[in-house]
């Protein structure tokens, strides 16, 4: 069966939030050991207040009732020794019944697109292993680095 995948904000507490969050957390868990899932919830709820102001939280979905992917672009990834000003895309997960389909590129290119309609050129991330993938579709190195002792990648995307 097939479904388009439609990119559009997340519903602030609603099921798709609080699965999103879960799949954010357990995913970053390992690299970002101070966030818990209300943490998740928390940004979700906030970008719900605004939608044309940061934080801003995704939620990619395929038909009406199933949840994709989610992705949110914040001021701040709290990364300790960021020299970079961001924003940053943070907490990028996509259902491993949906990868290999682009609904990561999706929902990363969404949260650029409206990250430089809120007037920001660069927009940043951190990985950890999959810089390969981001460097398909524009994104550019800009260090290596460690939190909580775990490698990452700080990257970049440019006007």
């Amino acid at each position: 069966m097939t479904f388009d995948i439609v990119i559009s904000d997340m519903p602030a507490n609603s099921e798709f939030a609080h699965l999103g969050a879960q799949w954010a957390f357990d995913d970053w868990k390992e690299t970002d050991p101070n966030d818990d899932i209300q943490w998740y919830l928390n940004v979700y709820s906030e970008s719900a207040i605004d939608p044309s102001s940061l934080p801003l939280s995704l939620a990619a979905t395929a038909g009406n009732d199933q949840l994709a992917g989610v992705a949110c672009v914040v001021l701040d990834d709290a990364l300790p020794d960021a020299i970079e000003p961001g924003p940053w895309v943070a907490a990028v997960f996509v259902n491993p019944e949906f990868r290999g389909r682009s609904v990561g590129k999706q929902l990363v290119t969404e949260a650029v697109r409206r990250a430089r309609e809120l007037g920001h050129t660069d927009v940043y991330l951190y990985t950890r292993d999959v810089a390969h993938w981001y460097e398909t579709f524009g994104w550019e190195r800009v260090r290596e680095t460690h939190i909580h002792n775990k490698p990452i990648t700080v990257m970049v995307n440019r006007v």
